[in-house]
């Protein structure tokens, strides 16, 4: 079946968007990044916004539907799916039309797939029967957006649907669909098939793979035999057994289970290692801890890691060393993982001296990679008394450390660390005036920076004051979140006491009240220097006359927002003068802008 690249390229586009739509999402938060305390002190309503969907936003792309251009039709289908990934509220409306565009086989191929799309991201069971019958009657873009879904829904219509196929092969793509629905919905005897067709080396080795990889994703038992038989094959036969062998064992088989899975990890296959050992600790850590000269240093990060587990969940004083020295993995989520066990295990009372030895050796160890946890460890476990290894740190060649070593600092406050630290900054100032940093450390030196100047101002170390004032001024080559930390940390400093550095409140008001537009002054840094004058305590007629007109000035349509400074000008004012203000009023918004939408101005303004 032929059909243009145009549709090609969108069914890819269906079909993998529907695939990330049902991944998990694993966003790692970077302490580092975002443990500032400039954005907590004072603390502050976080900003909000409300979903709202324009009154005659969907009637617009329902009308559309029923055009007579195929053209604008396909745009509000498209549109309806766009919104359905956003989970944009009230689409449910949609669904009956969508449903018949599917059901109409004179619509456009672009038009149905991307009704179906859309029909997918709302969960609309209602299409059942209209994907039920394009899939039977051979509809193969059709097959490759719909069959997963009608999988999840447990559609009994396409089990001998599938099991025909694996039959009379077809088509790759849709043997694998086969697969995945008999793996996951059929009966025993679907799974033996499966079995059968992975075992049988007649086969493609890429389907006999997918087929071993469904029964193993999906099968409540492991088929040993068979596995077995495979173990001394090829590089594919030794991943495909270690696919069979590896859902967990009833009693009776866990010893032939060891054995299988053990000879899998020891084995020349990089794959089937890692198969056979995730395997294996997900029910018998002593049996990965008997494979240590196979798995302690394997290449393959998913034995290794395995591995490394075993020794966590056989944890004690006596093998904790062997457990620290992972936290020198090459892997990154390896090395994480090892030092956050630690962190957890320092709750034993008979580990917790070994693993502060290990904190201690790990922020004076030689491995940039072991200095990186070794400073997590220290923050979390509250070791002060690493503070002074940790500043030589500083000057590390790796971001990784030079950020972190900061940070930590920041963390553990410990006085006899702000003169060395005061220092290394006022050393390298030039090197941010003159432009002269590092290129590919540009950016972490000034986050570096960043958390050593607020170090000096929650710690309210007043000889960090001439540089921070140096570093607050606008000038080309600072970055503003540093300037900012530098205004915020001058603040906290001189808190209460106007008459110390006279000069630091004169040069946070300019600042403040800086209004050149070339280059304009930094939303934030303004922020920060309102919230300075107002620990120091300026409460001039110029400072509160300043403070409301940027209140007023950054409200949004006459109310108040959540713009940087409007709220650290309001609270400003309630600090100098009492007077209290409304809380910022969460703004509108409605996912667009959309190919379809009506003209409504507020919706426009909403969007900007």
């Amino acid at each position: 079946m032929f059909f243009s690249l145009r549709q090609f390229a969108l069914l890819v586009l269906l079909v993998v968007g529907i695939s990330i739509l049902t991944a998990p999402v694993n966003a790692q938060y970077n302490i580092i990044k975002h443990d500032w305390p400039m954005f907590a002190d004072p603390v502050m309503l976080h900003e909000e916004k409300n979903l709202v969907v324009a009154d005659r936003l969907i009637p617009t792309w329902l009308s559309a539907l029923a055009s007579d251009s195929n053209e604008i039709r396909v745009d509000a289908v498209e549109t309806i799916r766009m919104a359905s990934l956003k989970k944009l509220p009230g689409l449910e409306v949609t669904i009956d039309p969508l449903i018949a565009i599917c059901a109409d086989k004179e619509n456009s191929k672009v038009l149905r797939h991307t009704a179906a799309s859309a029909l997918i991201l709302q969960n609309a069971k209602q299409a059942e029967s209209v994907f039920l019958e394009a899939v039977t009657s051979g509809e193969f873009e059709m097959s490759l957006i719909v069959e997963d879904t009608l999988r999840r829904w447990q559609s009994e219509a396409l089990l001998d649907i599938w099991r025909k196929r694996i039959e009379q092969p077809t088509s790759i793509s849709l043997m694998r669909l086969a697969f995945s629905g008999l793996a996951s919905n059929g009966s025993s005897d679907d799974h033996q098939q499966l079995v059968n067709y992975a075992v049988n080396r007649a086969n493609k080795n890429s389907l006999r793979l997918e087929a071993a990889q469904a029964i193993a994703t999906y099968s409540e038992h492991p088929y040993l035999t068979e596995a077995a038989a495979l173990s001394n094959g090829t590089s594919s036969d030794l991943v495909i057994a270690a696919a069979l062998a590896s859902p967990a064992p009833d009693e009776q088989e866990q010893d032939q289970a060891i054995e299988i899975n053990q000879r899998l990890c020891a084995s020349i296959s990089y794959v089937a290692s890692g198969i056979a050992a995730q395997s294996l600790i997900a029910w018998n850590a002593q049996s990965i801890l008997e494979l240590s000269d196979v798995l302690e240093a394997h290449r393959n990060k998913r034995s290794r890691l395995a591995y490394v587990t075993a020794l966590y969940e056989t944890v004690a004083a006596d093998t904790l060393m062997t457990l620290a020295q992972y936290l020198d993995d090459a892997d990154p989520e390896v090395r994480t993982q090892v030092r956050n066990w630690l962190i957890q295990l320092a709750k034993r009372p008979e580990l917790r001296p070994g693993i502060i030895q290990v904190t201690q050796r790990s922020v004076s160890s030689e491995s940039w990679r072991v200095q990186e946890q070794g400073l997590h460890l220290a923050v979390e476990l509250e070791q002060t008394q690493v503070a002074l290894d940790a500043l030589p740190l500083l000057k590390s060649e790796r971001p990784e450390v030079l950020v972190t070593s900061a940070w930590a600092l920041r963390r553990l406050q410990v006085a006899a660390t702000l003169a060395p630290a005061l220092a290394y900054c006022d050393a390298r100032k030039f090197e941010f005036i003159g432009e002269k940093l590092p290129r590919d450390l540009e950016y972490v030196i000034n986050e570096q920076f960043a958390h050593l100047y607020q170090m000096f101002g929650q710690m309210q170390y007043k000889p960090a004051s001439e540089l921070l004032q140096r570093f607050t001024r606008k000038e080309q080559a600072l970055r503003f979140r540093v300037r900012a930390a530098a205004a915020w940390a001058l603040g906290k400093i001189w808190e209460g006491d106007l008459t110390g550095a006279p000069e630091v409140a004169k040069l946070l008001f300019t600042r403040l009240t800086d209004e050149a537009p070339i280059p304009p002054e930094d939303v934030l840094v303004k922020r920060m220097c309102a919230i300075g004058l107002a620990r120091m305590g300026s409460n001039t007629p110029e400072t509160i006359a300043a403070l409301q007109k940027y209140r007023v000035q950054t409200m949004r349509s006459g109310e108040p927002g959540f713009n940087s400074l409007h709220t650290g000008a309001s609270w400003a004012l309630t600090e100098l003068t009492g007077e209290t203000f409304p809380d910022p009023i969460p703004e509108d918004y409605n996912e667009g802008p959309w190919l379809l939408s009506p003209f409504d101005a507020k919706l426009l303004n909403n969007n900007n």
